[in-house]
């Protein structure tokens, strides 16, 4: 038997090895010394040692993104606990699974005015799927116990559809540190139990059967999903318009309407052949404003297509959620049914072609703008490469953009709250864990800057590497019409005089800088086949990046 007073701790770290947890991503502290000892001590898990708490969130949430499976961060308590809140909120509505253990104060001491002690208790109620708090007493039997039993109900719950985190807020009073004679045991004996789910076949109902068969225009519209082949061979065979923003990694198919944003407009009469009587839905968020603009503002059907889980009506059109695996439900309809109205299809696959063509050849007279630099990394990315997009603008240029048929490069962005913070922290995470890949960060110069602490690792993944456009400001605001015009547009933008080359110095990354298409052509090639993290800075004007953006959608929109 262990004489460690706080072995319940080092068996919790156990079940979460035997329930294939294999990363853990630990804040350094005091107060969650046990938890760092625990999982530290883990040989099939590894530790990561991240300094700021936003960053290590992002960083799990990012390596949990990649690998599908649980990743465990663990910190120390008070404020610390608060800087998790980000990522965590962007996991749940991205829906990854992280399991959060922050270390606290004893309950006596909540409101005593000690130390870094906040309310810890079901700190992140709102964005996860359960908070669990454990006991004081890590040593009676019923405590023991109980603490087997939630860890590993909390991973089961974080695992099962839809996907999310779980926080176990663990008290631990002092003290924290095992003693020299104390025997800090790996017991391989602990119980585990798992959650199995049933495979059973669906049919469609006959009500919506008949909707089917008496809808010739069928539009399916893919949100942020992960990448996955199979889905490719179904939309091959499947009987609708396939539109899908470039978070849904459906470029992979030639069927996909890759586009939209550029060709749709609320104020064009010239769309209306493109409005289906059927909408089928699959995913979470889309990008194109202008997608959920045109649908929100016509009537249709709208069938969603989620096994579990709350269901969003981000059209205002739902009729019918039908609870099936997305994939299969698809795969069936496709081999039941057969394409019914090839005008509706032609005149989608029309406009697209506009889009695409007039993309081809506009950069060729348009002065140098950080949507040329976007299209042009985009177009010589290598294969089997990952982008990850920062949001604001990179986001929607990368959506503008698209990628073909050919290439194979998947895509993430954190789409869940689309916030700024943690991009970098998240592209890492999801880099070091598949070292196998190149990994480019299409990223804004705001929020490069504001997850800089990123870079604070010990070990950079040297196949991590970032485009950053630099227009000492952000453009968002320029772009959106309204704020464009205001005089306080200074207080809605964040103006700056920051570049990269003293960061990347600081942190031993290869740095590029551009300033003009020959500089921007003459760089990229090196920057693509680089073997170390490298970062390519990008510095454009501000006036003219709208001025570029805005004629762009002029032109595919006068055809």
């Amino acid at each position: 038997m262990s004489s460690y007073a706080l072995q319940s701790i080092v068996d919790l770290a156990r079940i979460c090895a035997l329930k294939g947890i294999s990363n853990a991503v630990l804040c350094p502290g005091s107060r969650c010394a046990p938890l760092i000892i625990a999982f530290s001590r883990q040989p099939s898990i590894r530790s990561w040692s991240v300094t700021d708490e936003r960053t290590a969130g992002f960083i799990a949430l990012g390596m949990a993104q990649a690998t599908q499976k649980p990743v465990a961060v663990v910190c120390t308590s008070g404020t610390a606990a608060l800087n998790l809140s980000p990522a965590i909120a962007e996991a749940y509505y991205q829906n990854i699974p992280l399991l959060v253990l922050t270390a606290d104060r004893p309950p006596e001491w909540i409101d005593q005015l000690d130390g870094q002690t906040i309310r810890q208790a079901e700190i992140y109620r709102n964005h996860v799927k359960k908070s669990y708090q454990l006991p004081v007493d890590y040593e009676n039997v019923d405590s023991q116990w109980y603490i087997n039993r939630i860890t590993n109900e909390a991973i089961n719950l974080a695992t099962s559809f839809p996907p999310a985190p779980v926080h176990i807020n663990v008290p631990i009073r002092e003290p924290f540190y095992p003693k020299v004679e104390d025997r800090v045991q790996i017991d391989n004996s602990v119980r585990i139990f798992n959650e199995y789910i049933p495979t059973c076949k669906y049919s469609l109902p006959d009500e919506l059967i008949k909707i089917w068969q008496s809808s010739s225009r069928k539009l399916l519209v893919l949100g942020q999903l992960l990448p996955c082949r199979f889905l490719i061979d179904v939309l091959e065979n499947f009987p609708a318009v396939i539109v899908g923003d470039i978070i849904s990694n459906t470029h992979f198919s030639q069927k996909t309407i890759r586009n939209q944003d550029a060709f749709l407009c609320d104020n064009d009469l010239n769309i209306q052949n493109l409005v289906p009587d059927l909408l089928i839905t699959v995913g979470n968020s889309l990008i194109s404003k202008n997608l959920k603009i045109f649908l929100r503002k016509n009537n249709f059907q709208h069938w969603h297509i989620q096994p579990h889980g709350e269901v969003a009506d981000t059209f205002q059109k739902l009729s019918a959620v039908v609870r099936a695996e997305p994939f299969e439900f698809l795969r069936e309809l496709s081999q039941i049914f057969s394409w019914q109205n090839p005008d509706f299809a032609l005149a989608w696959n029309q406009k697209d072609m506009t889009a695409e063509s007039v993309k081809k050849e506009y950069f060729q007279s348009q002065p140098f703008s950080e949507f040329e630099a976007v299209a042009a990394l985009m177009r010589q990315l290598p294969q089997n490469a990952v982008l990850h997009l920062a949001n604001s603008m990179p986001v929607r240029y990368a959506n503008f953009v698209g990628l073909s048929a050919t290439q194979q490069v998947e895509v993430f962005a954190n789409r869940g709250t689309s916030g700024i913070d943690g991009c970098t922290s998240t592209a890492i995470g999801h880099a070091i864990v598949t070292p196998h890949k190149q990994h480019f960060l299409l990223i804004g110069d705001i929020a490069f800057f504001y997850d800089r602490n990123a870079f604070w690792l010990r070990h950079l993944p040297q196949n991590f590497h970032i485009v950053l456009l630099n227009n000492q400001g952000g453009g968002i605001f320029r772009m959106i019409e309204g704020p464009d015009r205001l005089p306080e547009l200074e207080f809605l933008e964040t103006s700056h005089s920051l570049n990269a080359q003293m960061l990347c110095h600081e942190f031993s990354v290869q740095y590029f800088s551009v300033r003009t298409k020959e500089q921007l052509y003459e760089n990229l090639e090196h920057f693509l086949n680089s073997n170390a993290i490298s970062l390519l800075e990008i510095f454009t004007d501000k006036s003219v990046n709208k001025e570029v953006f805005k004629n762009y959608l002029r032109v595919v929109r006068s055809f």
